[in-house]
């Protein structure tokens, strides 16, 4: 358990007696009600066509392809920059390298994370050239001047993720961007006990304060419904993978969930969160 922001939060990543289960929900919950309100629009993003032609919708949760879609087909739309400098957090394997290739952007790559799954070999495609730095974000001595900050579902894991912002703003280059899929409120249905939160308007104002960040949507009701339907309830709970027993099946349901979106866009999934160089906090 952490304290941040006076408030005590949970680890839902490590393993928990029912008890703390139990507490990790209802915490949740309620602090998820009452940040559900705050100084933060939250804009409709407009789902491409590509997407549902995509390999990766035979298996991928609704959060996961929205959220490489966007970076892929959106990302391009908010800077003019094309070689760039770009930081990952909680890079995992260096995917992210390869989405930004696909997306058109060139030029240096860095990863960190605190464990060592990197493989740069499997994404390097002579867009990037690739770092790997092991080790804690806040502590790692790092050059300012980044063109792109991003993370994929890194926040939600940090225990203090504001102050984390508040020293990323600090290495941006002048036209730089930070990028941070984060899970929404309504994601605590849909994963139950994962990262310390989730976060609601009320929540990504106090993270990112001065001017308000650009927030965008990713998924509504029916592909909410899918992932409670196909992936919490059998994966979650049950431990079977209908989704990997059934690709064809499933691909065909998200399909249609994605279309449903477009005229129910609430209940999302996730939030993308964009903050300008000299428009967030600074450390």
């Amino acid at each position: 358990m952490t304290r941040v922001a006076d408030t005590f939060e949970i680890n839902g990543d490590v393993p928990m007696p029912v008890t703390r289960r139990v507490r990790y929900i209802v915490r949740n919950v309620l602090r998820n009600v009452r940040d559900s309100a705050g100084p933060v629009v939250m804009k409709k993003w407009v789902l491409p066509r590509e997407i549902l032609k995509d390999p990766g919708i035979r298996t991928a949760s609704p959060a996961r392809l929205l959220a490489e879609a966007f970076i892929v087909h959106e990302l391009p739309n908010l800077t003019t920059a094309r070689r760039i400098r770009a930081l990952d957090i909680g890079c995992g394997s260096g995917r992210m390298s390869d989405l930004l290739s696909k997306a058109g952007f060139a030029g240096h790559y860095v990863g960190v994370d605190l464990q060592n799954r990197f493989a740069s070999a499997r994404w390097q495609d002579g867009a990037f050239t690739t770092e790997f730095l092991e080790g804690d974000a806040h502590d790692l001595v790092l050059q300012p001047g980044f063109d792109l900050i991003i993370s994929n579902s890194a926040l939600e894991h940090i225990p203090d993720d504001g102050r984390l912002i508040a020293h990323l703003q600090t290495l941006l280059a002048p036209d730089g961007l930070q990028v941070h899929v984060v899970p929404s409120t309504w994601a605590l249905f849909l994963y139950l006990w994962h990262g310390y939160r989730q976060y609601g308007r009320a929540a990504i104002a106090a993270r990112f304060p001065g001017q308000p960040p650009m927030v965008y949507l990713l998924g509504g009701a029916a592909c909410f419904l899918v992932h409670f339907m196909l992936i919490t309830v059998p994966e979650v709970l049950l431990r079977q993978s209908l989704r990997k027993r059934f690709p064809g099946l499933y691909a065909a349901v998200l399909r249609g969930a994605l279309r449903v979106d477009h005229f129910v866009p609430f209940m999302p999934s996730g939030y993308v969160v964009i903050c300008r160089a000299g428009s967030g906090p600074r450390g």
